[in-house]
């Protein structure tokens, strides 16, 4: 997908309600350190945590989604701090976080750099820290169709010709990302119908978690 015409084409591309699992577990949250959500698109979960109170440090790529955020979190006088780059080249202004988010963005990532993310989390936690995560699984409707149609990279991972990147979890698969850390959370299964824009409708065999790391 490209993001920046996507972004520029619709207003609410995924939508202006976080997921439910930080919706549930945001009393968990400690309101001593910001929350860093990375891939933060337009900001639905950035924004969502900000008008709780929260002071959030907001990553993406795409220069659209970074304008549109800052532009909203001006316009409300939102505690957001807007970064236009990826994981790899952020530098934190803190020592760690009191929460991450990481929605939707495993599933576009290789092996290689979901191992590097993860260890960069690694770094960027500290006692208390809530970890929330959600991705892919093998029974996604359209795993076949990227097995078939695309280049296998690794593991239930795949590339398309222009470079875009879909890997699959297997059942439980991704518990054992964090496994250092407590499992306050885990579900695997079909998400709800949805659509992007005015794309075609959607759903996705998901699987979420929310992990704490006790030290």
């Amino acid at each position: 997908m490209e993001y920046d015409k996507a972004y520029s084409n619709t207003e609410n591309l995924f939508g202006t309600q976080p997921e439910k699992i930080l919706k549930n577990h945001i009393k968990m949250l400690s309101g001593i350190r910001p929350v860093l959500d990375i891939g933060a698109g337009q900001g639905r979960h950035a924004l969502f945590l900000a008008r709780k109170g929260f002071i959030v440090d907001a990553i993406d790529p795409s220069r659209v989604a970074i304008e549109t955020l800052s532009n909203k979190a001006a316009k409300e006088k939102l505690h957001i701090r807007a970064h236009q780059c990826g994981f790899e080249d952020f530098v934190p202004q803190t020592d760690y976080y009191s929460g991450i988010a990481v929605f939707g963005l495993l599933q576009t990532l290789s092996w290689r750099s979901i191992g590097l993310l993860v260890d960069k989390i690694g770094r960027w936690t500290g006692p208390g820290t809530l970890i929330f995560v959600t991705t892919f699984t093998t029974a996604d409707p359209l795993y076949d169709h990227y097995a078939q149609t695309w280049t296998k990279i690794g593991k239930n991972s795949f590339s398309s010709d222009d470079g875009s990147i879909r890997t699959y979890f297997k059942p439980g698969e991704v518990l054992e990302l964090f496994d250092p850390y407590e499992t306050v959370h885990h579900w695997e299964g079909m998400g709800p119908r949805h659509r992007h824009g005015d794309g075609p409708l959607e759903r996705h065999a998901k699987a979420e978690a929310v992990f704490l790391r006790r030290k």
